[in-house]
């Protein structure tokens, strides 16, 4: 298989990123346009507290200054992942990113004096101008800041060194992208096939055992090479959060990542307690691949490959684009009428090409259109990551058009609540579909495809969980962060979720040093608290098409307007108690259950 190059894809394949900047030239101007005004910046130190109307003109100035420096992130990023390998792209981005860095550290005053202020007083700013009011929440939870701020000169100081504290980010993401170069893989026949993060799940699916393990083995020889430089650039992200939490006075890094959406831990206590409970469950579930495929050395290179028999579902993009479509009509004409617009108006870029990003995400800005990156291959799971991001697209869109800049965005906390209702609705179509087709391939399919997708969703992600908190407590404790310390806490957890079910190849110890997400910050439980609310939200709307409606008006809508927990419950799910979550088990293990009984 020989990789595309940038150059060949066709342009109605690829993001629109002209709507952004016509030409590279435009976003020069706008780069040298905010350049220029960096230094103006320091002219509204200490004008907050001059007053309401003070107050007001430095929200409008910094507002408008951060639309012209997002433009510029967002088509430096986009531009970036497209195409890792093109020099003037790496210019762009780098550039960018020293320019961002700038940014947010001339305009890191505005928050230690806004805290400087007492609270009566800037609620008596709030009251006195009605075009204030639109920050009354903004100034309510900054209040909630106020233990974990620091003086201007200290929060400036921090800020700068943003850019060398990202290194070891930036570093990893050279390794699993622009330079990463696997070995080719031989299938059973003695073909050889050229492995890439592209094709690296396609193989992994593929019926051919041979090339499975060839698959699985090539990929973990990259990173087991790169296994102590791994260690140390993620040992130096961990300790990147820590001197952020630590700075700002938090009591763990936990604490700083939870408490910037006003989670509650117990909210991650209680996924890992519930998940850790109901593990026999997903043991059940491998079980079942195992009895299915009849291996009595059932190994982890075993579990991608579907256990219905016969050729994968295949689809083109364009079958894709129109079961999607289908698939959201419980959301009512007005939702339908939008996502149409990712098709019409590039929002996506679909293909795999040489140099672009790995996997799948949705970003965009507030001004921009909600973007999406693929690397669609045709399987059931490709049509799955499109709906799922385009979840996300949809709740950006709706968020943007009803919300002002300062409220156009969400919490992470949500962020996965969309995309995964969406999963969910297309798996309800496509069961029916099928079994009114009375096709039990497709129908076992569809439940094999929503087990799998939980398994990664729920157990995986808190696994992740689990471990991400581990190694942060760890370093928290003043334990060392070596390559053989992440290898042996990883593979301790890959055994307590799998049991004995599996026979163990040891290269999947180094399975953490390919996951990108470890370097956000504490961002993969959300997956599964998401998924569990998204799986609630499913079933209130296709109860009742009045259940749509409040929740693209309670929830799609409402950005970051509201504390998270509350927006979900408004939407009608109270992620604050476990129920969510349990019921989502339960709805797993009702899956299996119908699963069996359909196979054997």
């Amino acid at each position: 298989m020989v990789e595309l190059l940038r150059k060949d894809q066709k342009v109605e394949n690829t993001w629109d990123l002209e709507s952004m900047f016509k030409t590279n030239e435009d976003f020069w101007n706008q780069f040298k346009e905010v350049e220029k005004l960096i230094p103006e910046i320091k002219n509204y130190r200490g004008k907050v507290k001059e007053g309401a109307k003070a107050l007001l003109e430095v929200f409008k100035v910094e507002g408008d200054m951060s639309l012209k420096m997002e433009q510029l992130t967002i088509y430096a990023f986009l531009r970036k992942d497209q195409d890792s390998t093109n020099a003037e792209y790496g210019e762009i981005y780098a550039k960018t990113m020293n320019l961002n860095s700038k940014f947010d550290a001339e305009w890191s005053f505005l928050k230690p004096e806004l805290l400087s202020i007492e609270e009566e007083v800037l609620r008596e700013y709030v009251e006195e101008l009605e075009d204030l009011k639109v920050y009354k929440f903004k100034l309510e939870k900054l209040n909630k800041k106020r233990p974990h701020t620091l003086d201007a000169e200290q929060e400036r100081i921090v800020a700068m060194a943003a850019e060398a504290l990202d290194a070891s980010d930036e570093t990893f993401s050279a390794l699993n992208n622009a330079d990463v170069k696997f070995e080719e893989v031989e299938d059973k026949d003695g073909n050889k096939h050229t492995l890439t993060h592209g094709t690296y799940g396609t193989y992994m699916e593929s019926p051919d055992r041979v090339l499975r393990k060839n698959t699985f083995h090539a990929l973990y020889n990259y990173f087991k090479k790169h296994n102590n430089t791994l260690a140390s650039t993620l040992g130096g992200n961990l300790k990147k959060k820590k001197y952020y939490a630590d700075v700002h006075k938090y009591s763990s890094t936990r604490n700083n990542a939870l408490s910037n959406n006003l989670i509650p831990e117990e909210v991650y206590d209680n996924l890992v307690t519930v998940v850790n409970k109901k593990i026999p469950a997903l043991q059940r579930y491998y079980n079942l691949h195992k009895r299915a495929k009849g291996f009595e050395d059932f190994r982890l290179y075993d579990r991608s490959v579907s256990i219905v028999k016969g050729e994968p579902l295949k689809f083109t993009f364009e079958e894709a684009r129109d079961i999607v479509l289908e698939a959201v009509k419980p959301m009512g004409e007005e939702y339908v009428n939008d996502m149409k617009k990712a098709f019409t108006e590039r929002w996506i870029d679909v293909y795999p090409n040489k140099g672009k990003r790995s996997g799948a995400y949705s970003w965009g800005g507030y001004t921009t259109k909600p973007f999406v990156l693929l690397n669609f291959d045709g399987t059931l799971n490709d049509v799955y990551t499109l709906i799922h991001e385009l979840g996300h697209s949809m709740h950006s869109y709706y968020t943007r058009k009803h919300q002002p800049y300062v409220y156009g965005d969400y919490s992470i906390f949500v962020a996965e609540v969309a995309s995964t209702c969406n999963e969910a609705l297309l798996t309800e179509y496509l069961y029916n579909k099928f079994e009114k087709e009375g096709n039990k391939n497709g129908m076992l399919r569809v439940l094999n495809q929503a087990l799998s997708g939980f398994t990664a969703t729920v157990y995986r992600q808190t696994q992740f969980a689990e471990f991400e908190h581990k190694i942060n407590q760890h370093l928290q404790n003043g334990g060392a962060l070596t390559a053989e310390y992440f290898n042996n806490e990883y593979f301790n957890l890959i055994k307590k979720y799998y049991g004995d079910v599996f026979t163990y190849d040891e290269d999947i110890k180094y399975e953490w040093s390919r996951v990108p997400h470890f370097y956000y910050n504490y961002y993969v439980y959300q997956y599964a608290t998401g998924y569990s609310a998204a799986q609630a939200l499913s079933k209130l709307i296709l109860e009742d098409s009045k259940n749509a409606k409040v929740y693209i008006d309670e929830f799609l809508s409402k950005g970051c307007s509201n504390y998270p927990i509350e927006v979900l419950k408004n939407a009608g799910v109270d992620m604050s108690k476990p129920e969510p979550i349990e019921l989502a088990l339960q709805d797993f293990e009702e899956k299996i259950e119908k699963f069996e009984k359909l196979y054997f």
